[in-house]
């Protein structure tokens, strides 16, 4: 019998918001859970280890509690995928997880007529910008840009994966029902809409005033 696992499917929120609902559903974490998302505001996030000072001055930062690299927040697809501790793709590691869950990212583009593939070398050059950095397993169309990145980190309560989708054309309509119905499979799980629990929206907001929220995070590097 197929599993049921969450979907989350916010609206608009702001930066500090975003980042606390995720982690909060790391700390949490007792089924798969899919979180598909957006922005109330043009903003920038950028990775945990990332300097405060490669993002610009011009529109707000956030700081992920993922690595990776500078994304850009706005015109993008953005979904999260939180999976406990025992769950296969957690016990895996980072890059046969990424590839896994970018298989179905791919394949949720090519059901909306993007074409793609994936990376399979490593990156030519360095770059503080997720998006102009490819590396393996990443997303990318025919001539070699990249569609889609993420960025993971495991605690012991799991793993989460931050993930983008950003074309040089607008995200077509169909693609969050695409992209959920290809993480169905590569979950193996149902996924059914669910909302933020008690507990789940409690640690957010603490998460989002004591974390997020904050220059003291956000500058912290």
């Amino acid at each position: 019998m197929t599993s049921v696992a969450r979907l989350l499917l916010d609206g608009a929120s702001s930066p500090a918001r975003n980042m606390a609902v995720d982690e909060a559903l790391l700390r949490h974490v007792k089924s798969p859970v899919l979180r598909i998302y957006g922005w109330d505001v043009d903003c920038v996030s950028i990775g945990y280890f990332q300097k405060a000072a490669v993002a610009s001055t011009d529109r707000p930062f956030v700081r992920r509690y993922t690595g990776g690299g500078l994304v850009e927040h706005g015109r993008d697809l953005t979904y999260t995928l939180v999976l406990p501790s025992d769950h296969p793709l957690t016990t895996a590691g980072t890059l046969p997880s990424y590839r896994s869950i970018h298989e179905a990212v791919a394949q949720a583009l090519e059901d909306c007529g993007v074409q793609c593939r994936l990376a399979t070398a490593q990156p030519q050059k360095d770059d503080a910008s997720c998006f102009l950095k490819p590396v393996p397993a990443d997303v990318l169309n025919s001539e070699g840009n990249k569609l889609a990145g993420a960025a993971q980190r495991r605690t012991r309560q799991g793993c989460l994966h931050q993930g983008s989708i950003l074309l040089p054309q607008v995200i077509p309509a169909t693609l969050p029902k695409n992209l959920t119905i290809q993480l169905q499979t590569c979950l193996q799980v149902e996924l059914r809409t669910s909302t933020l629990s008690p507990d789940e929206e409690k640690t957010c907001r603490e998460l989002e005033s004591s974390r997020y929220g904050l220059k003291e995070w956000n500058f912290s590097r």
